[in-house]
């Protein structure tokens, strides 16, 4: 079975570790995009584990066509009954970058209209479409002339883990939250601290990341759960086998934040999940707190604009550049999209990483601690 497991681009590489990691060994890495072959249990496996991917797409086939016409023709001669029936209900997502087929509302558009002619023919009737909690949600992505046709396997995207009780006016992506851990090298021994929480996102990541809580423990429902060849027995298999592996924590957590609101958020969103004793959540402001923990590393993702209340952001980056000055922390990183900000922040990083975040290319600096001084 081929999978096509997407990402963020810049993620691809602790993705494709991350896969190798569950067992699988052939393992190819696009843009945005990790392949690789494997099983039916394979598949459970990524989905219920996997910190990186946002979604797992099995590919159904492949097609070229210059025109809406070819299209349609390619759609419907598709075995549609292999995965719908009339009383399953479904969606249909388009993504990618085609000059030819620009108008996705027009695609997706001919998609259907082959998926319902080709029931009327041979069923005499049609399945419903959902765009909220279909059953079977079906991908299509464009590569130029190419429609690449497959089926979601995840179902809704898989940064919604389950552990949220509480949602703050704008979270950090899951996905992006646990690659930011990964890409920092946070040794799971040394203490991690996230002085601008949030609703506690990095400080959630980080804990499932240490105790091998898999990323799906708090989640329902995946989209392969509705596929006529769902193994029950080989799925509950995988979720055991997977929570066996579940440890103590070792290192101390800590999440602050100058907002009361969002504090309470976040203790919240641990109540889903275990051995949490080890995470402390705390209401301080980043600019009058003194981290003592000299063998600490500190994650930090700023406010990116006006909505979390700052509205000079660079000059806030600027101040807290020359609050870090004072700072004994062993490593500090930093994570923005906003222009100008590190050029603000004022130190010079050891290490760099970039990830785009919805279209926006995004830096994660890192400063030790010698490097970080008056």
């Amino acid at each position: 079975m081929r999978c096509v497991a997407r990402t963020f681009v810049g993620m691809e590489n602790i993705l494709a570790k991350e896969i190798r990691e569950l067992g699988i060994e052939d393992v190819d890495i696009g843009n945005g995009t990790v392949i690789y072959e494997t099983d039916l249990e394979g598949l459970y496996r990524t989905n219920y584990n996997s910190r990186f991917a946002s979604s797992i797409i099995v590919p159904i086939a492949s097609n070229r066509a210059t025109s809406f016409t070819q299209l349609y023709a390619f759609m419907i001669k598709i075995r549609w009954d292999r995965y719908l029936n009339v009383e399953k209900t479904y969606s249909v997502k388009i993504s990618g970058e085609s000059e030819l087929f620009d108008d996705f509302k027009k695609v997706e558009g001919k998609v259907i209209d082959a998926i319902s002619d080709n029931f009327q023919k041979f069923y005499g009737s049609k399945p419903k479409l959902d765009h909220e909690y279909p059953d079977i949600r079906i991908d299509i992505n464009l590569d130029g002339e190419f429609i690449n046709l497959g089926l979601d396997s995840s179902g809704i995207l898989l940064s919604k883990r389950g552990y949220r009780k509480a949602i703050s006016a704008s979270p950090m992506n899951e996905v992006l939250a646990a690659g930011i851990v990964e890409l920092s090298g946070w040794d799971k021994k040394s203490d991690l601290i996230d002085p601008m929480t949030g609703s506690g996102t990095i400080v959630i990541e980080a804990h499932m990341m240490m105790c091998n809580i898999p990323s799906g423990y708090c989640r329902i429902r995946y989209g392969f759960q509705d596929w006529y060849e769902f193994d029950k027995k080989l799925w509950k298999k995988v979720k055991e086998e997977s929570n066996e592996k579940i440890i103590e924590p070792t290192a101390q957590i800590l999440g602050t934040d100058i907002n009361e609101e969002e504090i309470e958020f976040a203790k919240k969103n641990i109540q889903r999940l275990p051995n949490t004793e080890n995470i402390k959540f705390a209401v301080k402001d980043f600019f009058k707190t003194k981290f003592k923990q000299e063998d600490a590393t500190i994650i930090v993702s700023p406010p990116f604009n006006a909505s979390k209340g700052v509205k000079d952001i660079v000059g806030f980056f600027e101040q807290m550049g020359k609050y870090m000055s004072k700072l004994t922390c062993k490593e500090f990183w930093l994570f923005t999209g906003t222009e100008g900000a590190f050029e603000a922040f004022g130190h010079e990083e050891t290490e760099s990483h970039t990830i785009v975040n919805l279209s926006v290319p995004c830096h994660l600096h890192k400063y030790e601690k010698k490097e970080i001084s008056v």
